[in-house]
């Protein structure tokens, strides 16, 4: 949503960067180029896998 902060957490190794992020007018996509990682928002809980729509 607009004016939400997430924070990604990246988890084992990678060869440049461990995560990319794609920013267009109405999405933010976060590719994780490491083993795994994760998104949340500011209290820790995760967002899942996958579009999350926003209405």
């Amino acid at each position: 949503m607009p004016g939400e902060t997430v924070c990604v957490t990246s988890y084992g190794t990678w060869d440049d960067q461990p995560f990319t992020t794609v920013h267009e007018a109405d999405c933010l996509t976060v590719w994780a180029t490491s083993w795994f990682a994760t998104v949340s928002d500011r209290d820790g809980n995760e967002f899942p896998p996958g579009r999350r729509n926003t209405a």
